[in-house]
């Protein structure tokens, strides 16, 4: 049998068109397929828009997934996501992280994978992220599919309904169901197919996806038909690769929404300096697997720091005002400790700053570390030590 996603070069109605056909025909029935409206036409009919203009229409905010250090999260219930950037960026590893979250909180997660039918990498990742053998066995459904999407087929992983579902390798999903990467089309019937059937039940969906090779392409969109992204009502996330990700390393990637439908992420974040308009900087996704200070992998998104100045990179830095006080703090304690020749410890510094607290020191250290504000080396026993950078004075002003 052929691919019924796939039209026939034929002036006869083609497989596709028999499938969408036959598809709208269980839609009528009690029992058919969800994703869509029971009986056609209904998406005609007029909203009713009293509830709005009663205020009763509550605006909706992120609640889904893995939380920024501050608490922010990043997926809106309902609506359709995508991450994309270049090869290990840690793409895979924010929609994991998205996941332990969402399964630590008992929640049911659905995972599609394209590229990968071996779900030992995905398991190993959700176990390194703290979920437990039980939830990962119990709440997880790992799906692998090398056929065309049946609607019946699918409407069994809405049984019962995940609050996140995963779509990892878009190009590699068109491609199966004959959909063009480069024309609108193609991304609507992804959309239609893939995306709807889960939003349309209230989880949020994260489609993982590549950035263009031409470098001068980049910025805000991934491979493809710009409908890829025009026609999202969540949140557009793009990766930039700092220092890469790999086994036993510390990688880090600035985490940037280009586009925000809802509109309640870019209040919580900071214009880009890199000239792409609508490009908000939200934080930095670090991946810290040497063990060196930890015995387990950690993983945390930290939020943007406000120094308008420029890194010695070339590369701009980022800008969120609690955050930038917090670094200015931490910034003087390991100058002060350093002015007697020795390293500060990250105890040390905690102790100095009651009343920052905890997550917020190491938030810092991490952001001046990834600045190369400061310097980090291991100590005894595990300990973190820092010692800052001749270079870097966050308390120095541009009079100019």
């Amino acid at each position: 049998m052929g691919n019924p996603f796939k039209a026939e070069e034929s002036g006869a109605p083609d497989a596709f068109d028999q499938a969408v056909a036959a598809h709208q025909r269980r839609q009528m029935s009690p029992d058919g397929p969800p994703g869509e409206p029971s009986a056609v036409g209904l998406t005609w009919r007029p909203v009713d828009l009293h509830p709005i203009l009663r205020g009763e229409h509550k605006l909706i905010e992120p609640d889904v997934g893995m939380a920024r250090q501050d608490g922010l999260r990043l997926l809106y219930r309902g609506r359709e996501h995508a991450i994309v950037g270049e090869m290990e960026s840690g793409k895979s590893w924010l929609a994991c992280a998205h996941a332990a979250a969402e399964l630590n909180r008992d929640q049911r997660v659905v995972y599609v994978h394209f590229e990968e039918a071996d779900p030992t990498d995905t398991v190993g990742r959700l176990r390194s992220l703290g979920v437990p053998d039980p939830l990962i066995g119990d709440l997880l459904a790992y799906v692998a599919p090398n056929e065309p999407v049946d609607p019946a087929t699918l409407s069994q992983l809405l049984a019962p309904t995940p609050t996140l579902v995963i779509l990892d390798g878009v190009n590699e999903a068109m491609a199966l169901h004959g959909w063009k990467i480069m024309e609108p089309t193609g991304a609507a019937e992804y959309r239609r197919w893939l995306v709807r059937p889960f939003t349309s039940h209230g989880a949020a969906v994260v489609s993982l996806d590549h950035v263009p090779k031409d470098p001068a392409a980049r910025g805000r969109n991934a491979i493809g038909s710009i409908h890829k992204g025009n026609g999202l009502d969540g949140a557009l996330i793009v990766l930039e690769n700092s220092a890469p990700f790999g086994r036993d390393k510390r990688g880090a990637s600035y985490l940037f929404v280009t586009k925000d439908r809802p509109g309640f992420l870019r209040q919580h974040g900071n214009a880009s300096r890199d000239g792409v308009t609508g490009k908000t900087y939200m934080g930095t996704l670090v991946v810290d697997d040497t063990r060196t200070h930890r015995n387990y992998l950690d993983l945390v998104l930290l939020p943007p720091s406000e120094n308008e100045g420029e890194r010695p990179d070339g590369k701009p830095a980022k800008g969120g005002d609690r955050a930038d006080e917090d670094d200015r703090a931490v910034y003087g304690v390991v100058s002060a400790i350093g002015e007697s020749g020795q390293p500060a410890s990250g105890r040390q510094v905690r102790a100095k700053l009651p009343g920052i607290g905890k997550d917020r020191v190491l938030g810092a250290l991490e952001r001046l570390v990834l600045d190369g504000r400061l310097t980090e080396t291991a100590g005894p026993k595990r300990a973190r030590l820092f010692t800052p950078n001749e270079w870097a004075d966050l308390d120095e002003e541009d009079d100019s």
